[in-house]
């Protein structure tokens, strides 16, 4: 076959090479993305040495959630006993602070104090320093190289002076002991610096361990638990997790981790998203090829006929099936190139031995699929008949069209998950509170000089008109709570242990909060000087008074816990409670019930709460703009921020920022879902559009004798659609129970979960039902107007 004979047959029937081309391109452009992707978040923290013998240690306590962190100083003196560890390492976060340098300070975001041995265990890379020695001394500070180059230019960093302040850590002096790269994008966490940490510190830490290479988990678990057992004032038995390194961030769902992670259920959905949509894609292109060999198989004969061997039409089906397969290859692979970097995807090498092996095997089988109409039809070839057969024997057109019902199958059912991800989604923004705000702005950990500041900084806020409202609170919302106390009820001697939740004036009325019995709490007496002095006069042990209470508030779940019947039972109950730091104020009264709201993040169920303020420790700032003047607000909040705080830089983000990062996985999912959904629509529908025009050429001549005996258009129409419309009723009795089943093992995730109602699943089913309705509707309709003598005629 020459060029212009290879040419002809191309541009023979655009229509089903340019639906075999669309389809084939976008698959492997889906497929080239989505590996990369895929392969970048299964190499997470493999470029360690020893990835595969560190474990994190975790601690669970009774049938609460797992936190990533544990208290170092319990386990400390056990860990350095087990023969089975070589080394731990102990990690503490500082989510934000103030970096010095010079005089000028910076905002610097997630940095932490490590253990001296950290690069002892972790393979991170230095530019300078010496792994065994840079973090030694108590002074010791590293910094990465982008950092150094924003700080100091093409200055040698060692020895430089800088002064870190922030929340979780002592305003203290560093100097520079060394550099390191950039931490690799695929670690599950990152930072541009860090600093020697004290073994003798007591905070909750993360904790490594570096296992040898005879080391029995099992063995380590029970000795650790046993060590736990031991402490008389344990109230709940601790639970030892260990959790591999390598597994951190597609398989964790610890708490407080140091980023967000991953989830291995979002890999899965990618996986098997590509691999429907080219389940779609195939099918069309089998059926596109069984079309044009129909359409060839008299030229076939003739061929035949004059001598030509069965080499001879494979060859004729081979090469334009080879092209589109080139051509779909270099359309998808340039698609996907370009696409990466928009949708943040890895860049990729297009000679690297994975992309050529997909490469390979995808080329493979576009070719094995478009050859299996010539493979089960060759025999058509041999004779010349008075009539066309697609296939003889086992593909025939009953086959094709149970072909379409698992074709819709597919695409019902990605539908429907497309659905259930949305419902989910829109749960998720309807739980959290503000979840549905887009103009809340969140300033989080704020030095102790800003927080002083906060009354100042409020009032000159809220002279403004575009700004509505400010609070604040201990945390994000978002975040797991994890600090509590132990609250006694006044005539009751046995203390119950409370997740407590610190909040600041107006938090109620912020979010839309109301109380269900009460009020709100009123706003606090004492200053922040003044509460600051009784907090270090607690801590140093002097005299404070005694005599001083405060309100506090409930939410529904925790009334039962404290024995309350009712919310109105417990107003005005007097309550006490101790939890170390806290103590300067340790009694007051309930004055009111919330329900329950979600505070924390959706994945645990909700807690019962202590509500109470205090000054010192709202550490996050939340303020709230006019609906519409979010750009007007930030510029004057930015105004205002400079003039209170001259010296502390601002570090904010809105809360649906927040959100968007603690629910990246399933915002991520359902954009997913929903574009697939598309594409296997629109893809299936092609198919199916070029099928119909197929079927109403062969039946020209039926439908033309039918009209002549007096068939109306409508009649026509229904007959040509009413096949198609079982079969996808079919593919919808398939697809449902299949798509719930999924949807179960997802929701499962959660504790607040959506319900599948019945509806997703039949507007799933009537909207893919009406889409290929009207895209086959059209030619179904042009063929019952045709002047049935026209076709007799030509017939």
């Amino acid at each position: 076959m020459n060029i212009a004979a290879i040419f002809r047959r191309l541009t023979k029937s655009k229509s089903l090479r340019i639906v075999n081309l669309l389809g084939l391109s976008v698959i492997f452009s889906c497929l080239l993305l989505s590996y990369q992707y895929i392969r970048k978040e299964l190499s997470y923290d493999r470029f360690n040495e020893n990835a595969d013998r560190i474990v994190r240690l975790s601690i669970q306590y009774g049938d609460k959630p797992i936190d990533g962190r544990l208290y170092l100083q319990d386990v400390q003196s056990e860990l350095e006993k087990i023969a089975e560890i070589d080394q731990f390492v102990s990690i503490s976060k500082a989510n934000t602070g103030i970096l010095i340098y010079k005089g000028e300070k910076r905002v610097i975001n997630d940095f932490y104090a490590v253990s001296p041995n950290f690069f002892e265990v972790f393979s991170y890379s230095l530019m300078m320093g010496e792994p065994s020695h840079v973090l030694k001394s108590p002074e010791s500070i590293l910094v990465s190289q982008s950092l150094a180059e924003e700080l100091l230019g093409d200055e040698n960093p060692i020895g430089k002076e800088l002064s870190l302040e922030g929340r979780r850590v002592d305003s203290k002096t560093f100097f520079v002991s060394g550099v390191f790269n950039d931490f690799p994008e695929n670690s599950h966490f990152h930072t541009d610096l860090l600093f020697h940490r004290r073994n003798d510190v007591p905070e909750w830490t993360y904790v490594y361990l570096l296992l040898n290479d005879n080391n029995d988990l099992l063995q380590v678990k029970e000795q650790i638990e046993v060590h736990y057992d031991a402490f008389e004032d344990l109230p709940e038995k601790a639970t030892v997790h260990f959790m591999p390194l390598t597994d951190i961030h597609l398989h964790s769902r610890a708490q407080r981790e140091m980023e967000f992670n991953g989830n291995i259920y979002y890999i899965y959905l990618i996986a098997g998203a590509n691999i429907l949509l080219l389940v779609v894609v195939l099918f069309n292109l089998w059926l596109n090829h069984s079309l044009l060999f129909s359409y060839n198989n008299r030229y076939y004969q003739l061929l035949r006929l004059n001598g030509a061997d069965a080499s001879t039409i494979f060859y004729n089906e081979v090469i334009p099936a080879f092209l589109i397969g080139l051509l779909s290859i270099l359309l998808g692979g340039m698609a996907a190139y370009y696409l990466a970097p928009i949708l943040h995807f890895p860049t990729f090498k297009f000679l690297s031995y994975g992309t050529l092996g997909l490469t390979l095997c995808f080329l493979g089988l576009t070719l094995f699929v478009s050859l299996i109409p010539a493979l089960a039809s060759i025999s058509s070839t041999m004779f010349i008949s008075t009539k066309s057969s697609l296939s003889p024997t086992r593909f025939s057109f009953t086959n094709i069209r149970y072909m379409l019902v698992v074709q819709y199958a597919i695409v019902i059912f990605i539908v429907i998950i497309s659905f259930g991800i949305s419902k989910q989604i829109n749960l998720i923004k309807t739980t959290q509170v503000g979840g549905k705000t887009e103009n809340i702005l969140v300033i989080e950990e704020q030095p102790e000089d800003v927080k002083e500041r906060y009354e100042l900084l409020k009032t000159e806020l809220l002279k403004q008109p575009e700004i509505e409202q400010a609070t604040t609170a201990f945390q994000l919302p978002g975040t797991a709570i994890r600090d509590g106390v132990r609250v006694t009820v006044e005539g009751k001697s046995e203390p119950v242990s409370l997740p407590l939740l610190l909040v600041g004036e107006d938090f109620f009325s912020f979010f839309g909060i109301r109380p269900i019995a009460g009020k709100v709490l009123y706003p606090y007496k004492m200053t922040y000087k003044e509460e600051f002095d009784m907090l270090m006069d607690h801590v140093m042990g002097k005299e404070i008074p005694t005599d001083l209470t405060e309100q506090y508030m409930l939410n529904r779940k925790a009334l039962g816990m404290l024995g309350f019947n009712s919310p109105e039972e417990a107003i005005g109950k007097t309550i006490q409670f101790s939890q170390g730091t806290l103590d300067y104020i340790h009694k007051g009264s309930i004055c009111g019930v919330t329900d329950d709201f979600t505070y924390i993040n959706i994945y645990e169920e909700s807690i019962p709460l202590l509500i109470m303020q205090r000054q010192m420790f709202r550490h996050c700032f939340m303020l709230k703009f006019a609906p519409g003047k979010e750009e007007e607000g930030l510029k004057i909040f930015n105004e205002v921020w400079n003039k209170v705080n001259p010296d502390y830089p601002a570090n904010y983000s809105f809360l649906q920022d927040v959100y968007g990062k603690v629910y990246r996985n399933e915002f991520n999912a359902g954009r997913l879902v929903n574009l697939f959904s598309l594409l296997c629509l629109i893809i299936a529908n092609l198919g199916l559009i070029i099928f119909m025009a197929f079927i109403v050429k062969r039946r020209r001549k039926e439908i033309a004798i039918r009209k002549v005996n007096g068939a109306e258009p409508g009649q026509i129409i229904r007959m040509l659609n009413m096949s198609f419309i079982y079969r996808i009723i079919i593919a919808f009795i398939i697809a449902s129970p299949l798509a719930w089943w999924v949807m179960q093992r997802w929701l499962a995730n959660f504790a607040h979960k959506t319900t599948l109602d019945w509806w997703i699943f039949a507007l799933a089913g009537i909207a893919v039902l009406l889409l290929s309705v009207a895209s086959v509707s059209w030619q179904s309709w042009r063929a019952s107007i045709q002047n049935p003598a026209e076709v007799v005629k030509s017939e």
